[in-house]
Parts: structure tokens; C-alpha cells; sequence
């Protein structure tokens, strides 16, 4: 991924030296097989079909995967058989390491979790 894709998709919302300084930190090169293979017309899922508990989050300014997005993915896994929640950060971006902002998605997520050990 370029750096100008880095900073519009990724790291939108943080200052270009922030941007940068994450981009040459994090950012890897990917293979684009990768990605159309995870498209591939065999990758299908069963919605209906019993799941782990799933908490789904999603920023509210992420522009690589949309809040709508996650939230459409949520109601599609919700079901009474299942444990399905969906938590949407609305300022937060894509991007959750190298921010402070990862911390109250990662209080949310250990919260989630402790919940889960009341049901099972």
C-alpha cells in the first residue's frame, strides 16, 4: 500500500508526521492474490449456522471498512443462538495501534470478554 493510500485509508484524522512515522512502522507489503482469494466465489458463509461469540467494532471514520459495513456484517451473524454484539467507536478510524484512542477499544473488548465468562 502507498503512503498517500496509507494516509486516506489508514491513518485518516492523525497529523502527517504521525502518519508517516506509523506507516514506516507498520505498514508491510501485501499480496494482492491474497486479497482476491479472500473474494474467491468458494469463501462463502453460513449465516444461520451457530458461532462463537463474535463482537464486531467498527470506527466511525474508517474509510477502508465502513461502520455500515460492520454493522450489516452484525446483523447478518446476529441470531438467538448465538452471542453477536456490535460496538461502534464513532470518532475512531481504521487504524487502532500507535493511537491513544486503542485504549478504549481495548477496554471495550476485555469488558465484552469478561461478560462472556457470566454466560458460559
Amino acid at each position: 500500500m502507498s503512503f498517500s493510500k496509507w494516509r486516506y485509508t489508514i491513518a485518516n484524522g492523525l497529523d502527517y508526521e504521525q502518519q508517516k512515522e506509523l506507516y514506516y512502522r507498520y505498514a508491510i507489503p501485501e499480496s494482492k492474490k491474497l486479497i482476491r482469494e479472500a473474494f474467491n466465489c468458494l469463501a462463502s458463509i453460513d449465516y444461520n449456522k451457530p458461532h462463537a461469540p463474535l463482537l464486531l467494532t467498527s470506527g466511525g471514520n474508517d474509510k477502508l471498512i465502513p461502520a455500515s459495513l460492520s454493522y450489516s456484517n452484525y446483523k447478518k451473524y446476529a441470531s438467538a443462538d448465538s452471542v453477536t454484539e456490535y460496538v461502534e467507536f464513532k470518532t475512531h478510524t481504521h487504524l487502532v495501534f500507535g493511537v491513544p484512542s486503542w485504549k478504549d477499544e481495548a477496554e471495550t473488548v476485555f469488558h465484552w470478554l469478561q461478560g462472556l465468562k457470566k454466560i458460559f
